[in-house]
C-alpha cells in the first residue's frame, strides 16, 4: 500500500470519529507531556545541583597531588580548552605573630597554608572581613588569616606576620572558603597567599609534605559525559607517570557526597519511570480505540485490505496524533519548570533550560513518538482478532494472531524499551535491567488479572448482593478487557508508588542531612591536663554535644614485616591515595566503643588480649592493602609497636563529627605523648566570647568555627530536598492524571453494553453501582499488585543504589490499593456518564 493512497483511507477512516480523536489526543498528550516534562524538570533540578556542587569545589574538574605535578598536566588541561585554570598549594606550617610585649617573642601557631592563583574561587566565593576581599587583592607580601587564628593570636588588620622567615602583612580575616568542609581532618585555621607569596618563604622544596592543585572551570555546555572524559583523559596519563586524583564537582565534597550522589540516581529514577508513564496512557487509549473501531476494521478487511494493511494505517494515524501530542508535552514539558520556580525558587532554576531548550525539546519529542508507537504496537495486534463476517452479523468469533506477530511484536516493544531507557539513563546496562524488570512486572500483574478472573468465576451464585456479585462476575466476561486494563493501571500504581516510597525516604534522609548534634566548632590541640578546664568553660557557655577524641601522632613503618619505604616504591606511578596512604602521617586513636557514625563492616571490635589490635577504615585499608590480620607496625617517636588489623569500618563523613582512618585498642598506647581533637555544638552568639576565654586561659588551643560552613551544607542539602520534593510530586500527580486517562479511555465502549442491562431490567442508578464495583475491583487488584512491585523496587532502589536502610512505612500498602480502587471507580463512572444515558432501543438494533 503506498503513502498517498494510506492517506486516503486515513482521512476517510477519521470521518465520524473527530470528537473521539481529540480525546485520544489529549490522552497521548498526558502520556508524552509526562515523558517530556519530567525530562525538562530533571534537567533543570540536575542544572541547579551541578551549579551547587561546582561552588562545594570551587570548580569543574579539580586535580590534586601530594608530588609536583609532571611537565604534561598543563598542556594536557590547556589541550582541552578550559574556560580557567588556577593552582593551589597547601600545606601545614608554623607562624608566629608580633609581639605584645616589649623583649618578649611573639606566639606562633600551627596553621594550614594555602597559595592559590589570583582567579581562585572559579566558583562561589570568600566571605573576609572587610567585605569584597579576594586573593586577587593581596600583595605578594600580604594573608588572608582564619578570624578564629586572628582571634586567639589578637591579630589585627596591618600586623606583620613570620612565615617561613619572612615578613607578610594582614590584610583582612577570612570567615569561609567555598571548598573546605573536611574539618575533621584539619591541623589548624588556614591562611591565604599568593603563589608568589609562598614562594618567597622557601617552604616548598624537597621533602616537604605538600598538596598540589589544579582547579579547572570547563563551559557550561559540557555534560556530565564531557566531565567524565576530562577525568578519563587525565587519569589515563596519570596511570603510568603521576599519582594524580582528579574528580568532578558531580562527586561532590566529603560530607554531601553522598546526598548529591544519591539524588543524581533518584533523578534518574524518575527520568526512567517517567517512561512508564506515558506507555500507560498510550497503551490503553490505542486499546480502546481499536475495540471502538472494531466494525471498520472488519469492512476494511472485507473489502480485501490484510491485517498488516490495516496495522499501517493505524499506525501512521497514531504517528502522526503521536506528532501532535508530542508537541503539546513539548510545551507543557518546558513550562514545568517555571512552574516548579513558583514553588522552588531557590533550587529549580528554569532559565538554565530556556537558555537553550532544543536538546530537551528534541529529546522529548522523538522519546515522546517512540514510547506512543512502541506501546500502541501491542494493542494494534488485536486487528488481527477481527473477522471480516462483522460485517453481517452483530457477533463473530475472534480470529487467532499468528505466532511470528506476537513473537515479532513482544521483541520489537522489549527492545525498543531497551533502547529508550538506555537513552533516558545513559546507560545500557541500566536499559537492560529496566527491560528485565518491566518485563517480570508485567507478569506479575499479568497472573494477578487471571487469578482475579479466576475468582470472579468461581463466585457462588447466592453470595454477597447482586450487585456486587455480578459486578465481580463481570471481569471474566468475553471482552472485558480486564488483564490490558489490570496491567495498565497496575503500572501506572506502581510508578506512583515507587516514586512516593523512595521520594519520602530520600526526602527524610535529606531533612537529617546536616545532624541537630553536628558540632559547630572544633578545638585542637588540647592537652590533657587542659581538657577538664576547657570542659568547663565549654558548658559555660552553653556547648551541648561535646566531644573529645585523643589524637597520637604516627608513622607507619612497616606492613606484615616489609619496609613502608620498599612498598612505597613498588607503587610509584600508581593513580590516586596508594603512595599517600603510606607516606601520610598517621593520626591514631583509641575507643572503648565505636563511633556512633561507625559501622562495623568486618571483622570484631578490640577484644583478644594477646595483641594489640587496630580497627581501619574500609577505604583506607583498601588503599593501604590491608586487611584481616594485616599486621602493620607504627613509629612513634622512634618506637616501633606492631599492631593486627581485626576489623574495618565504614565511616558516615556525612556526620561531620570526629572520625579516623585508624583507631586502636585502648591502653596500647599507654605512655605515648598525645592531645585531644574536641568538637560541640555552640550557638552562634557564643562563639566569640568562648574563644576570648580559651585564648585568656590556653592559649595553644585553636578553635575552629563550622558555623558558615554547615549554614552553606544545610543549604544546599534543603535546596535539593525541595526539588527532590518538587520533581517527585509533579511525577505522581502525572501519573495520577494518567490513571484517570486511562481509565475513562475505557469507560468510553460501554454505550451497549450499558443499554442491553437496561433491556434487562437495571436502572441507570444499579448500572453505575454495577460498573463502580467492576472498576473498583479492577483498580484494587491493580493497586496491590503493583504496589507489590512498589516495595520491592523501593527496598532494591534505597539499598543498593542509595545505600540506605528502607525504612518503609507500610501503611501506605492499603492507602495505594484501596486509592487505585477508588480512582478506578470514579473515574470509570465518571467516564460512563454519556453510556448511562443510553436508552435500551440501542441494544435491539
Amino acid at each position: 500500500m503506498n503513502l498517498p493512497h494510506t492517506f486516503s483511507l486515513l482521512k476517510r477512516e477519521s470521518r465520524g470519529a473527530r470528537g473521539r480523536m481529540l480525546f485520544f489526543v489529549a490522552c497521548l498528550a498526558l502520556g508524552v507531556g509526562a515523558v517530556t516534562g519530567v525530562s525538562a524538570l530533571v534537567a533543570s533540578v540536575r542544572n541547579s545541583m551541578a551549579s551547587e556542587s561546582r561552588e562545594l569545589l570551587a570548580a569543574d574538574v579539580k586535580v590534586t597531588s601530594r608530588a609536583p605535578f609532571p611537565d604534561w598536566l598543563d598542556p594536557a588541561i590547556e589541550a582541552r580548552q578550559p574556560v580557567a585554570v588556577t593552582k593551589t598549594i597547601e600545606l601545614a606550617t608554623m607562624i608566629a605573630a608580633p609581639s605584645k610585649v616589649a623583649g618578649e617573642p611573639g606566639s606562633s601557631r600551627l596553621v594550614e597554608l594555602k597559595a592559590t592563583g589570583p582567579e581562585y574561587p572559579l566558583y562561589g566565593s570568600m566571605l573576609t572581613w572587610p567585605e569584597g576581599l579576594s586573593i586577587a587583592d593581596l600583595a605578594d607580601d600580604e594573608i588572608l588569616a582564619a578570624s578564629e587564628l586572628c582571634g586567639a593570636l589578637g591579630l589585627e588588620t596591618g600586623d606583620v606576620i613570620k612565615i617561613g622567615g619572612q615578613d607578610f602583612r594582614l590584610r583582612g580575616q577570612l570567615q569561609s572558603e567555598p571548598d573546605r568542609l573536611d574539618f575533621g581532618m584539619t591541623l589548624g585555621p588556614r591562611v591565604f597567599l599568593t603563589t608568589a607569596g609562598l614562594a618567597r618563604t622557601n617552604l616548598v622544596e624537597f621533602g616537604s609534605r605538600v598538596k598540589y592543585g589544579r582547579l579547572i572551570q570547563v563551559s557550561q555546555e559540557e555534560s556530565a559525559g564531557d566531565l567524565k572524559a576530562w577525568k578519563r583523559a587525565l587519569g589515563r596519563e596519570a596511570d603510568t607517570t603521576a599519582r594524580l586524583q582528579v574528580s568532578t564537582h558531580r562527586e561532590g565534597q566529603p560530607g554531601v557526597e553522598r546526598t548529591l550522589r544519591n539524588v543524581e540516581r533518584y533523578l534518574g529514577l524518575v527520568a526512567l519511570l517517567s517512561l512508564l508513564l506515558g506507555g500507560v496512557g498510550v497503551a490503553q487509549v490505542v486499546r480502546v480505540w481499536i475495540e471502538e473501531r472494531t466494525q471498520a476494521v472488519a469492512i476494511q478487511r472485507s473489502l480485501g485490505l490484510r491485517p498488516r494493511d490495516i496495522m499501517q494505517l493505524y499506525l501512521v494515524q497514531v504517528a502522526l496524533l503521536a506528532c501532535l501530542a508530542s508537541l503539546i508535552g513539548c510545551m507543557v514539558g518546558i513550562a514545568m519548570p517555571i512552574l516548579a520556580a513558583t514553588v522552588a525558587p531557590d533550587f529549580v532554576d528554569p532559565t538554565s533550560v530556556l537558555a537553550n531548550p532544543w536538546p530537551i525539546l528534541l529529546r522529548g519529542f522523538g522519546l515522546g513518538i517512540v514510547i506512543a508507537m512502541l506501546f500502541a504496537i501491542g494493542p494494534l495486534t488485536a486487528i488481527y482478532k477481527v473477522s471480516p463476517a462483522l460485517v453481517l452479523r452483530a457477533q463473530a468469533a475472534p480470529l487467532g494472531i499468528p505466532k511470528w506477530v506476537q513473537a515479532g511484536v513482544a521483541a520489537l516493544l522489549l527492545s525498543g524499551i531497551f533502547a529508550a531507557a538506555a537513552i533516558q539513563a545513559d546507560s545500557a546496562m541500566v536499559g537492560a535491567t529496566f527491560s528485565m524488570a518491566l518485563l517480570i512486572l508485567v507478569g506479575l500483574l499479568v497472573l494477578g488479572a487471571r487469578f482475579a478472573m479466576w475468582i470472579a468465576t468461581h463466585i457462588p451464585r447466592n453470595w454477597a448482593g447482586l450487585y456486587l456479585r455480578h459486578g465481580l462476575s463481570s471481569l471474566a466476561r468475553p471482552g472485558a478487557g480486564t488483564t490490558a486494563t489490570i496491567v495498565a493501571l497496575g503500572l501506572g500504581v506502581h510508578v506512583i508508588a515507587s516514586l512516593l516510597l523512595v521520594e519520602s525516604r530520600l526526602s527524610r534522609e535529606l531533612k537529617d542531612g546536616v545532624p541537630a548534634e553536628a558540632p559547630s566548632v572544633f578545638l585542637v590541640d588540647v592537652q590533657p591536663d587542659q581538657w577538664q578546664g576547657v570542659q568547663e568553660r565549654l558548658h559555660d557557655h552553653g556547648a551541648s554535644y561535646v566531644d573529645s577524641t585523643p589524637v597520637c601522632m604516627a608513622r607507619l613503618a612497616s606492613i606484615d614485616g616489609r619496609a613502608v619505604r620498599d612498598i612505597a616504591k613498588e607503587r610509584e606511578g600508581q593513580e590516586g591515595r596508594a603512595k599517600w596512604v603510606l607516606t601520610r602521617e598517621q593520626r591514631l586513636t583509641w575507643q572503648d566503643e565505636m563511633a556512633s557514625s561507625n559501622k562495623l563492616i568486618a571483622g570484631r571490635w578490640f577484644q583478644d588480649d594477646g595483641v594489640r589490635e587496630v580497627s581501619l577504615e574500609q577505604r583506607f585499608a583498601d588503599d593501604l592493602g590491608a586487611q584481616i590480620g594485616t599486621r602493620l607496625t607504627f613509629d612513634l617517636q622512634g618506637l616501633p609497636v606492631e599492631f593486627v588489623v581485626t576489623s574495618l569500618r565504614e565511616v558516615d563523613w556525612v556526620s561531620f563529627s570526629i572520625n579516623f582512618f585508624v583507631v586502636v585498642e585502648p591502653g596500647s598506647l599507654a605512655g605515648a605523648p598525645f592531645a585531644y581533637l574536641a568538637s560541640a555544638r555552640v550557638n552562634t552568639e557564643e562563639e566569640q566570647s568562648l574563644q576570648d576565654v580559651l585564648v585568656a586561659g590556653f592559649p595553644n588551643v585553636t578553635l575552629l568555627r563550622l558555623g558558615p560552613m554547615l549554614e552553606k551544607v544545610s543549604g544546599v542539602i534543603e535546596r535539593v530536598a525541595t526539588g527532590v520534593r518538587v520533581l517527585g510530586w509533579f511525577a505522581v500527580l502525572a501519573g495520577l492524571a494518567i490513571l484517570a486517562g486511562a481509565v475513562a479511555a475505557g469507560g468510553l465502549r460501554r454505550k451497549r453494553e450499558v443499554a442491553l442491562q437496561k433491556t434487562l431490567g437495571m436502572t441507570r442508578a444499579g448500572v453505575a453501582l454495577f460498573l463502580g464495583v467492576e472498576y473498583a475491583a479492577v483498580g484494587l487488584v491493580a493497586g496491590l499488585c503493583g504496589t507489590v512491585a512498589a516495595y520491592a523496587l523501593a527496598w532494591g532502589f534505597l539499598e543498593q543504589q542509595l545505600n540506605l536502610a528502607h525504612e518503609l512505612n507500610w501503611l501506605w500498602f492499603p492507602v495505594f490499593g484501596l486509592g487505585s480502587a477508588a480512582i478506578a471507580a470514579l473515574c470509570g463512572i465518571l467516564s460512563s456518564l454519556r453510556a448511562l444515558a443510553t436508552k435500551p432501543a440501542v441494544s435491539l438494533r
